[in-house]
């Protein structure tokens, strides 16, 4: 049978062991209660993401314009050409006082060359010439009607002012033509005492109007074909009592 009896070297050592185990123990609780006794470090708050900046949009070009178009091409000579014959159609239309159909010629010029100078230039004139027309037919109705009573100096002097201010008028051409005729017929023998009587009857018309420098004319014009006529002697002596007999103005 084995001694079981501890020596006093194995006491030593169990003494040990037990005596480290307490230190273990010992330490362990004052760590615990130590960690008890330390407050909890709150977590670092989190921060919230910052929104991205934004990103600025490119800039939106300007739409570039548009090439101007290209500049028409000037008229063609046949173009030139026919506008030309226009014009000259509107000339003559308008020399003969048909001024409406000078225009619609003036319009196809118009037409076929827009912008044309030419066609300007001849619608002034004819303008010009519509302005003189307007003054043309009292002239040739003052000549008519002095031809019509024998009175060829005044008719002449009507014509010579309507062929002033539109010598290529048919209508002038016509009236210097009848006048000449008128003339004619006048020199014949035996129409001298007719004319006279025509002159005086205008004459005293037109002293009954009051219109003394047409009567006055009339009566010169008689005198010159018989200045002997007591009837013309009796007409002027009219003329002057009724010049007398006007009141002041």
């Amino acid at each position: 049978m084995a001694d079981t009896s501890m020596t006093p070297n194995n006491n030593g050592l169990l003494y040990t062991i037990i005596g480290g185990l307490a230190v273990v123990v010992v330490g362990g609780g004052l760590y615990l209660y130590q960690m008890d006794r330390i407050e909890p470090v709150p977590p670092a708050p989190i921060e919230a993401a910052k929104p991205a900046a934004p990103v600025p949009a490119p800039p939106i070009a300007a739409p570039r314009p548009a090439p101007p178009p290209a500049a028409p091409a000037g008229p063609s000579a046949a173009q030139l050409s026919q506008a030309r014959s226009y014009i000259a159609d509107a000339r003559r239309l308008a020399s003969a006082g048909d001024f409406t159909s000078a225009e619609i010629a003036l319009q196809s010029a118009d037409t076929t060359v827009p912008g044309f100078s030419e066609t300007a230039a001849a619608r002034r004139e004819i303008a010009e010439m519509r302005t003189a027309r307007g003054q043309l037919a009292p002239l040739l109705n003052q000549a008519r009607r002095a031809m019509e009573r024998g009175d060829f100096v005044t008719a002449d002097r009507a014509l010579d002012e309507a062929a002033r201010l539109y010598p290529n008028a048919p209508e002038v051409i016509d009236a210097r033509r009848d006048l000449r005729a008128a003339q004619r017929q006048a020199n014949q023998p035996g129409t001298q005492d007719m004319r006279v009587t025509a002159l005086l009857a205008a004459a005293r018309a037109a002293i009954s109007f009051g219109d003394f420098a047409s009567a006055d004319r009339a009566l010169d014009e008689a005198e010159r074909i018989d200045p002997r006529d007591p009837a013309v002697r009796q007409a002027r002596a009219e003329l002057v009592a009724a010049q007398r007999a006007r009141p002041p103005r």
